[in-house]
């Protein structure tokens, strides 16, 4: 009698640890703003248009420490004891759709980067990949996959798992204490119907135990690493009228960083060399591998250089380049959505009616246009 009631108390244990909250239990939405603050501070920086939620309560708790950053984190909580609850554990979710003319391409670049940054693929297919992510490199991955292509869309969403993860940890210390007791009892039984009893509890608390272990394992795969769902299409096609008029043919040769008039000098950007300085070209270039060129051409028909600057706009719309006119007057910023290289095309303020006065600057990647950026644009317009 006395097995039957110890076997009770072990059944009350185990049913005092259920669960307050199960892992998809966390699903309230929290305010942005705390997010981006709290949580993932200047995450997207001034990009805009970016669907960030957190679920749980990870967004209202500015006192809440990072999530784990690496797999050393995820193999010191399975081997040490289950102290991971210390921590807040948050798993990250991205979704990015981008445009590209070569989907595939781009798609096979994420990956080979993703294998490189101790990531891997858990489904692909055509013109999609899903990755999984150390924790770590998430944001600068995320930021990198942006600049291969035209983002038609980009989220964030983030997963406090810390309470699951706290909720089954107790659960298995009971169950493991539990084990343990039932174990004494076994080796203290004189029946035989006391022993099948206490078997078939030790094999169902056991159960437990294990499955425990798998939920444990898994909680810690999802706070070391996070996931992000790439879709890839190809550029829509759409031909304007203006791209096929005659006069506007010269603009597409502007990228490959020809000369298309006379060699114009300008002076030299700071952190810039000068390259050639001939008859036939004049160029400088950075340590960033950003080159600068500049020549004179007939202007011809006669229009202002704001006119020329929003011809060369619409011209490039509509091509394998994302096109915007930049704050500074008659300059054109020509992205490639399937490579990082960032073109700046300027109509110089010193053109006039007889001459176009034309700068093209080539940045290889987003991370040269920040640094040489500012230093270009200081000598578009004046002359040496």
């Amino acid at each position: 009698m006395r097995y039957i009631i110890l076997i009770a108390m072990a059944l009350l244990l185990l049913a005092c640890a259920a669960p307050k909250h199960s892992l998809e239990n966390f699903q309230a939405q929290a305010d942005e703003a705390n997010f981006e603050d709290e949580v993932m501070s200047g995450f997207m920086g001034a990009g805009g248009g970016v669907d960030i939620r957190a679920r749980g309560s990870i967004a209202s708790k500015a006192a809440y420490a990072p999530a784990p950053a690496s797999m050393e984190f995820f193999d010191a909580a399975v081997q040490g004891g289950r102290d991971a609850s210390q921590e807040r554990m948050v798993n990250y979710h991205g979704n990015i759709h981008i445009q590209s003319s070569e989907p595939e391409a781009v798609i096979d670049t994420v990956v080979e980067r993703a294998k490189a940054k101790g990531g891997s693929i858990s489904n692909r297919r055509n013109g999609f990949v899903s990755l999984q992510i150390p924790v770590a490199e998430f944001k600068n991955f995320f930021n990198y996959i942006l600049t291969l292509g035209y983002a038609t869309h980009k989220s964030i969403s983030a997963n406090d798992i810390t309470e699951a993860f706290t909720d089954n940890a107790a659960r298995l210390r009971i169950a493991e204490s539990t084990l343990a007791r039932l174990q004494e009892l076994l080796a203290a039984a004189k029946t035989e119907p006391e022993k099948l009893a206490l078997l078939k509890e030790i094999q169902r608390v056991s159960e437990q135990i294990e499955q425990g272990k798998l939920e444990e394992r898994e909680l810690l795969r999802r706070a070391a690493f996070s996931s992000i769902n790439l879709n890839v299409s190809n550029i829509p096609v759409a031909i304007p009228v203006s791209v096929n008029i005659r006069v506007f043919e010269w603009f597409s040769a502007l990228p490959d960083m020809y000369p298309l008039g006379k060699p114009l000098e300008l002076s030299i950007p700071q952190d810039f060399i000068e390259i050639e300085n001939s008859k036939t070209k004049w160029s400088a270039a950075s340590a960033l591998n950003t080159e600068l060129i500049a020549f004179e051409t007939e202007n011809n028909p006669q229009g202002s250089p704001d006119f020329w600057a929003k011809a060369m706009l619409e011209f490039f719309k509509f091509g394998k380049y994302s096109a915007e006119l930049k704050s500074e007057e008659n300059t054109v910023r020509l992205q490639s959505y399937s490579q990082a290289t960032v073109f700046y095309i300027s109509i110089l303020k010193n053109s006039d009616k007889k001459t176009l006065k034309i700068a093209v600057a080539k940045f290889p990647d987003l991370e040269a246009e920040q640094k040489n950026s500012e230093a270009v644009m200081k000598v578009f317009g004046r002359e040496k």
